[in-house]
């Protein structure tokens, strides 16, 4: 590890690559869940039309996560995130010109979906992977977290305030001209830090390092449980907004609590890493999404106030301590020259597994005509993965990798 990151112990490259991220995560997943309700986009297109334009986003940019994760090994995040502001500049404007079906697909499929993968939080991983010593990186974790996590607070009610002033369209342009600025900028700030400073990542080939994932039983069980978390997860923050809408509330009072929820995911945000440290971070993952599935239970009838306000408070306290734990759980297993790649690969794989979930949520929702059989339906997915996180670190694994 490079020695200033032990020395100097610079925060202030992860507190803009933070920013990035935070920008990036409101725009693209808040910002969506506003733009797919009637009073945007969903006024225009259908939502099964939306959720398959930003299912199909996630799953394009699982595609590229090997690539990117193998390519910040090789030489850091810096040209990465620039590209990715870029993309989303373009992919936001795309859509807000859209006036056809297949146009919004592209938008996200082409140009929104790979803007995400190099400006969310897997880029940002591994950047923390690459700055930091192993006692450093619960700090790391945190601040990227904490700093991520203001993205629901600020964004939902922002875009739902531009909606209603602006429309969908010129709001949309708006939000990928912002994205784009402050990846450049971070790119910038961060340029000191690009080097890559272990030198032999990469040597092992793709097929190889897939066939040592694939025996690693903890590697599969774990990527498993993260499948079906990412899966039902999505559909929630795609859709919880709509639900809510459709159930008699009113767009802005539900915001405002999408909002606070965000707010509530902070302490976690902060906490998880430190009790990670302590505790299997699988095992705390476990327990945060037992919770998530608590407040998924709460939307299957979504009616009463006491249940939206119980979700959003639920949700948001679970949903913060979810972020970090990944990324703890990863690095103590496979921390190293390939660790990019490695979380590449089972990026890649949950997303193209869960990342239907907006998509399926959406299907269910027009084929019913409301959100019960869908959301019974994350809600089995979520009990399940909280099962296989409690496994993930109790299997043998063939691969050599340490136990936490």
């Amino acid at each position: 590890m490079a020695e200033p990151a032990d020395t100097q112990a610079p925060w202030g490259p992860v507190l803009a690559i933070a920013l990035t991220v935070m920008v990036a995560f409101g725009v693209i997943l808040y910002g969506f869940s506003i733009f797919v309700t009637e009073e945007a986009a969903g006024a225009e297109f259908s939502k099964t039309v939306l959720s398959f334009a930003y299912g199909g986003s996630v799953i394009a940019g699982g595609v590229l996560a090997i690539p990117i994760g193998r390519r910040a090994d090789r030489f850091g995040v810096k040209t990465i995130l620039a590209v990715g502001g870029l993309l989303a500049g373009a992919g936001m404007g795309v859509f807000a010109s859209a006036n056809q079906p297949w146009q919004v697909l592209a938008a996200w499929w082409l140009l929104i979906g790979p803007a995400g993968a190099m400006t969310y939080y897997e880029v940002a991983f591994i950047a923390v992977d690459q700055w930091y010593l192993p006692r450093q990186r619960p700090k790391a974790l945190g601040i990227l977290t904490l700093v991520g996590g203001l993205a629901g607070i600020i964004f939902i009610p922002l875009v739902e305030w531009l909606v209603g002033q602006l429309g969908w369209r010129e709001t949309a342009w708006a939000m990928g001209g912002l994205v784009m600025v402050t990846a450049l900028a971070t790119t910038a700030f961060a340029s000191g830090t690009d080097a890559r400073p272990r030198s032999q990542a990469n040597r092992e080939g793709v097929r190889t390092m897939g066939t040592r994932l694939v025996r690693d039983r903890r590697f599969v069980i774990h990527t498993a449980a993260m499948a079906l978390t990412f899966f039902a997860v999505q559909g929630l923050l795609a859709h919880r907004i709509a639900l809510f809408d459709e159930a008699g509330f009113d767009l802005g009072t539900v915001a405002l609590w999408a909002a606070l929820a965000s707010a509530l995911s902070l302490p976690g945000r902060w906490i998880a890493p430190i009790l990670a440290t302590r505790h299997r971070a699988a095992d705390v993952q476990a327990v945060a999404t037992f919770f998530l599935a608590g407040g998924a239970a709460l939307m299957l009838d979504g009616s009463v106030t006491w249940q939206m306000v119980g979700h959003f408070s639920l949700f948001g306290l679970a949903f913060g301590a979810m972020l970090p734990l990944r990324a703890m759980a990863m690095a103590s297993w496979f921390s190293g020259s390939e660790y990019g790649a490695t979380m590449g690969s089972q990026w890649m794989v949950v997303t193209m597994l869960g990342a239907t979930g907006p998509a399926v949520v959406g299907l269910l929702r027009d084929r019913s005509a409301d959100y019960a059989t869908a959301i019974s339906l994350l809600l089995v997915a979520l009990i399940a993965a909280s099962v296989l996180l409690l496994a993930a670190t109790r299997v043998p694994t063939d691969a050599g990798t340490p136990s936490q």
